[in-house]
């Protein structure tokens, strides 16, 4: 049995990686067969839920929850202020009845930022989310046997010990999808053009777009298709002036309208300025891309992606515009090292699915259990 904890309700029609995980990660539980009891939605409905666990528990009884970006306890803050620690409690009571207990922890970024408070938004930002982001990961020092992170190197932003807990990198997942020869084919595109796909934001100073675009416009082998969010083209368009491209388009797609973008393309571009937040970002549209068997181009910026790409070959990193423009033209005129990579991705998704990494988390947490059992 799994207790599957998510501190707001799940969104079926997600369109950010972040507010897709928890529903896929449910998904997989389910697609395990194990029996889940789900503990989401508003407040006062995971307190009506959580009551029904009395005498439910069962000798394999695991217990996983999906952080949200703001603490449990700011979101009881204005409504029922006596409740704060509610979802805290439910965590350290489950551990004290012997539950292996986990929690994936999405985001430090608070304890990244600079600190600079001018109006009510940023002070709540600035100064209010980092008191209650300590409070949350001391009441976890307590209750939490497995923390597990976007990558093991988060945990070194943690502000203080957690002695009991073990810290675990457990990344985003793709779909499990059938084979689809389309991602099987022995050329690049049309006339021998690479099709590139790039999906996210596109606004400066970290998600800057705008070298790598120029370095397609100088190749006649490439073409760049930009997937990004209507509100994103708005603040940004005058930017990028992307009329003005050649080799260059844009769309808006989210969900199961992404999928023609991956099928037409070749490579999948992740581009990003190198800091110490992205030291380990692992980006949703990452595995999204693997599991369409498309091969990945990411820059160095990327660290722990560029690490995963580069150990696993699932496509190539490169350090700079240049360097990107001279991958295109080579990869234009030997296919066949793409084809190459293209297969190679094809063996590799099938670990690298929401389902793998259900099943990662339920083994290590029941190998708690046996742990504690010894």
């Amino acid at each position: 049995m799994i207790i599957y904890h998510y501190p707001r309700e799940l969104d079926p029609e997600a369109a950010v990686g972040s507010a897709l995980r928890p529903l896929r990660m449910l998904e997989a539980f389910r697609s395990l067969g194990e029996e889940v009891i789900e503990i989401s939605g508003r407040g006062m409905a995971r307190v009506g839920k959580a009551a029904a666990l009395d005498g439910a528990l069962e000798s394999d009884t695991v217990f996983y929850s999906e952080s949200v970006n703001v603490p449990p306890g700011l979101t009881w803050a204005r409504r029922r202020p006596w409740r704060m620690n509610f979802d805290y409690h439910l965590i350290r009571d489950l551990h004290r009845r012997g539950v292996p207990t986990g929690l994936f922890y999405r985001d430090i970024y608070w304890a990244l930022e600079e600190t600079r408070a001018i109006s009510l938004r940023s002070f709540v930002r600035q100064r209010l989310t980092p008191f209650f982001a300590r409070h949350e990961l001391r009441h976890y020092e307590k209750s939490l046997d497995v923390l597990f992170l976007p990558h093991k190197n988060m945990g070194q932003y943690v502000p203080f010990p957690l002695p009991n807990t073990e810290m675990r990198t457990l990344p985003p997942g793709g779909e499990q999808r059938d084979p689809d020869p389309g991602v099987e084919r022995d050329s690049v595109g049309e006339g021998g053009c690479l099709n590139l796909l790039y999906v996210g934001n596109i606004a400066p100073p970290h998600y800057d777009l705008r070298p790598y675009i120029e370095a397609v416009e100088t190749v006649s082998c490439a073409k760049l298709e930009v997937v990004t969010r209507e509100r994103a083209l708005r603040h940004h368009g005058d930017l990028y002036r992307f009329g003005d491209y050649r080799n260059v388009s844009v769309v808006h797609a989210h969900g199961e309208g992404l999928n023609p973008c991956y099928r037409r393309a070749d490579l999948a571009l992740a581009v990003r300025n190198d800091n110490d937040y992205l030291a380990f970002c692992m980006p949703v549209k990452i595995f999204e891309a693997l599991s369409f068997g498309v091969p990945l181009v990411v820059s160095a910026g990327l660290r722990v992606v560029a690490e995963l790409v580069e150990r696993e070959q699932l496509g190539w990193m490169v350090s700079s515009p240049a360097e990107f423009r001279n991958l295109l033209g080579r990869l234009a005129e030997n296919p066949g090292e793409l084809q190459r990579v293209r297969r190679r991705v094809l063996r590799a998704r099938e670990r690298h699915t929401w389902e793998a990494r259900a099943r990662e988390v339920v083994e290590v947490l029941r190998a708690v259990r046996t742990r504690k059992g010894a």
